[in-house]
């Protein structure tokens, strides 16, 4: 397939997938996109970044039925970040589908919310094991009219626990539907899934668990106690734009990225004890450039798909090899460039060769960075302030909207404004830190689509 006019999908979704410059499938949607539409199960395995919720959301898309308010496909996810992923995603690709609700039901959000929304259910859910679980006990959830199931990311569901939770909801499913695997391993485990729970599955299989080829591989010889000066000029040696730093806990999560701010560096920590509304703001003001530098544990290091990424830093070692390339495959996403670090203690070295990972395309000492460092030219970038709407799509705004504001209102130019996320009650927009002040207050004075909202700095 050399297009996706060759899918023969409906006309609503080749002109959004055009208007996105989504031309090529990827080599997971080639394979995998035919057999769905032919309304086989399939079992996928795929590289981090293959595209796969395209793979098996177009087919879905292409195939619901708006005028029927039903949940016809639902989509299981291990966390609430690729919930909220998947459901954006989703969202873009159908923007052309009247009448069609896209919906994500996870922990950390209003259960009642969710449930009132059930009043007109959607036709594609995207789900949480426990939520989801939580709405089949209360019997709050209708899952009699599903036709298709899709089971993402499945080594992470049954790693986390889900196995229980996942046959409780398979029983609620209708036997005669369309199931859809994707894992980035196949153990033992996710194998028993598949033979459990789909029928006469065809498998496609696309350079399971390996770094994407345009992605730089750099390694970073350093004795513990060097660590964070050799973060530090690393960092001032390159853009620290769009970087993850990873490490195993939490603790050294919230110490790395303290230090960095101590340093001057927009850095935030991303880990699993931090509050839900921490974790959405973290991600939000990382997707916008508003934070430079991310510093996560292995909660980010799954199904994040964010095109600003362009570094990796393996600040400590993970357990295991599919950690590691899992932390690596977040960048070089969908034929992008990216560059991974690895810091690499004696014992590290070992970990790598044992591995198969040694081959570096090049090997980098503490000096060797801070020479590079005080050689670099600080790159001069405006700074950016994201911003906080209290109204979102519910309340029919949308970017343009925004937009429109900020250079009637605040007097901004087009090319001063950042990225602008509209979620369903709330909107976040970067702009320039110089203008932040004067722009809260002339959007809170003024008017954005003929109506005044409260307008704040993310702090």
């Amino acid at each position: 397939m050399s297009s996706f006019e060759d899918f023969k999908l409906s006309p609503a979704l080749l002109q959004q997938l055009a208007g996105l410059n989504y031309h090529t499938p990827t080599p997971i949607q080639q394979a995998a996109i035919p057999i769905l539409l032919k309304g086989n199960d399939v079992a996928g395995q795929a590289e981090t970044g293959s595209g796969k919720t395209a793979a098996y959301g177009l087919p879905i898309l292409h195939q619901v039925n708006p005028e029927l308010q039903a949940v016809q496909a639902l989509i299981i996810v291990p966390t609430r970040e690729l919930a909220v992923q998947v459901r954006q995603e989703l969202k873009q690709f159908a923007q052309q589908i009247s009448n069609l609700k896209i919906s994500a039901f996870y922990g950390g959000h209003a259960f009642s919310q969710e449930r009132a929304s059930l009043a007109f259910p959607p036709q594609v859910l995207v789900g949480t094991p426990g939520r989801l679980t939580d709405h089949l006990y209360r019997r709050t959830l209708d899952l009699s009219q599903v036709k298709q199931l899709v089971l993402d990311e499945a080594d992470k569901l049954l790693e986390m626990g889900f196995a229980e939770e996942l046959d409780q909801i398979i029983e609620a499913l209708p036997p005669k539907r369309q199931s859809i695997l994707f894992s980035a391993t196949m153990p033992e485990a996710v194998n028993k899934l598949i033979t459990e729970s789909l029928q006469k599955p065809q498998f496609v299989q696309v350079s399971p668990n390996a770094i994407p080829d345009q992605v730089k591989l750099m390694g970073i010889k350093v004795q513990q106690a060097e660590k964070q000066q050799a973060l530090l000029a690393l960092l001032k040696g390159i853009n620290p734009a769009g970087t993850v730093v990873f490490c195993n806990t939490r603790g050294a999560s919230d110490e790395v990225a303290g230090m960095l701010r101590q340093q001057g560096f927009a850095a935030n920590a991303l880990h699993g004890g931090m509050e839900q509304p921490d974790r959405d703001k973290a991600m939000t003001l990382f997707r916008n450039s508003t934070t430079q530098v991310l510093v996560a544990t292995d909660l980010a290091a799954r199904g994040l798909d964010i095109a600003s990424l362009n570094t990796i830093i393996h600040y400590e070692l993970p357990d295991d090899e599919a950690a590691y390339l899992h932390r690596s495959g977040r960048t070089g996403r969908a034929g992008r460039n990216g560059v991974v670090y690895t810091f690499a203690t004696q014992r590290d070295e070992k970990t790598l060769r044992e591995w198969g990972l040694v081959r570096m395309d090049e090997w980098l000492t503490p000096d060797l960075l801070a020479a590079r460092a005080s050689e670099a030219t600080p790159e001069v970038a405006e700074d950016f302030t994201t911003l906080h709407i209290n109204a979102g799509r519910k309340d029919k705004l949308s970017p343009r909207d925004i937009v429109g504001a900020l250079i009637a209102e605040a007097g901004l130019k087009a090319d001063q404004i950042g990225k602008i996320e509209v979620q369903d009650k709330a909107s976040f927009v970067a702009v320039p830190t110089s203008h932040s002040q004067h722009i809260v207050t002339a959007l809170g004075n003024g008017k954005i689509k003929g109506r005044k909202f409260r307008v704040s700095i993310v702090s």
